[in-house]
């Protein structure tokens, strides 16, 4: 049986379990997307995690750097607080020595300042020096008269000692006899022609007191002036009336004269003037040329600075005299001259401790004078 041949039209032919088949294959096709999705949200979940795996590494790490660097910051900071702490000590150190060195500097420059004051005195003094009247003096334990024109000057000082009533000094040629009488101590004088009368007294050392240092502090007057090498022609009174009225012309370089004073134990003159300027313009010549009127002469006259001298400093010592003995106890019995050489005969003789004597002075009770010592006749003690 033949069956007839069916003919399909492809195109228009529709298998009722197509559709089935496409949803199926759909379906497929998403599950095959979704699992493509699915793998790739897995490996982007790996990535992911290992990026925060890695990110957490790289952040533990950057925390780690970040705690070194504070860490380091605050050791810098310290060892910078330190060292600034340090440094400040030093400048405060360095500020203090400046200080001190400023200090030091100033007071430096006080003692310089005063050093050249003081030179600038002492250059002074050296130009007054240059300039001092010259005298020839010697001086040898002598009062000189009243109206005695001779002065001399010898660098042997003269002790002054005053000696009491009642005593009497005398000095031996040789001090081997004077220090023999002192440690006799007591003698017994017998007076002559009158055997029964006999007085006693003792003898003590002539103890001198005198100056070991001196220092004297001068200075310039500056409104004085100092006039010498005057000639002696005239009277003191004429003198300071014709000084008085040279040096008081201003074409002579004077001024106005507040006082004039005449010096006996030198004769030279001082003039004071009102104004200070006129002193140190006269002392700048040295040699002034005064016209003497009414007896016409000129004569050249010495202008220097006053000088003024205060004692600052003394230190006192005592001498004792080697030849002489002080002799006290004396009394008032007999005629001065009589019992002056009656002490003499006594201490004349060797049998009574005495010797050779040079010069004797006896004072009686009541009265009082002084004597004169030098150099050659005393010790230090």
């Amino acid at each position: 049986m033949e069956f007839p041949i069916a003919r399909i039209a492809w195109g228009t032919f529709k298998n009722p379990q197509e559709p089935a088949m496409n949803e199926l294959q759909k379906l497929q096709q998403e599950i095959e997307g979704c699992k493509t999705r699915y793998n790739a949200v897995l490996k982007n979940k790996k990535a992911l995690l290992a990026a925060k795996l890695e990110i957490e590494d790289t952040t533990d790490e950057c925390n780690a750097q970040i705690q070194r660097f504070q860490n380091k910051i605050e050791d810098d900071k310290l060892k910078d607080t330190t060292q600034n702490l340090h440094l400040q000590g030093k400048l405060n150190e360095v500020d203090s020595e400046i200080e001190t060195v400023t200090e030091r500097e100033n007071a430096v420059k006080e003692k310089l300042a005063k050093l050249d004051e003081q030179n600038a005195k002492m250059e002074l003094q050296l130009q007054v020096s240059k300039c001092m009247p010259e005298k020839r003096w010697v001086f040898a334990g002598q009062e000189a008269k009243e109206h005695d024109q001779e002065r001399k000057y010898d660098v042997k000082p003269c002790i002054r000692y005053p000696i009491q009533g009642g005593s009497a000094v005398i000095t031996f040629e040789d001090a081997k006899v004077a220090a023999q009488i002192l440690e006799m101590g007591d003698h017994k004088i017998k007076i002559e022609d009158n055997e029964d009368i006999a007085i006693n007294i003792k003898a003590w050392p002539v103890k001198l007191p005198t100056v070991e240092e001196i220092e004297i502090q001068t200075q310039v007057c500056k409104r004085r002036v100092l006039i010498s090498e005057i000639p002696r022609f005239l009277t003191v009174d004429q003198l300071l009336d014709k000084l008085e009225i040279h040096f008081s012309k201003q074409k002579n370089n004077g001024g106005e004269v507040e006082n004039i004073e005449f010096l006996q134990d030198s004769g030279n003159v001082v003039i004071t003037f009102v104004d200070e300027r006129i002193s140190e313009n006269l002392t700048k010549k040295e040699f002034h040329e005064v016209v003497f009127r009414g007896i016409n002469k000129t004569c050249m006259l010495r202008v220097s600075p006053s000088i003024n001298g205060e004692i600052v400093r003394i230190k006192a010592g005592e001498i004792i005299s080697r030849k002489s003995v002080l002799f006290s106890g004396i009394p008032d019995i007999i005629d001065e001259e009589k019992l002056r050489d009656n002490l003499m005969i006594h201490f004349q003789k060797p049998s009574n401790g005495g010797g050779e004597v040079d010069a004797i002075v006896y004072i009686p009770v009541g009265q009082s004078t002084i004597t004169s010592f030098e150099l050659d006749s005393v010790v230090e003690i």
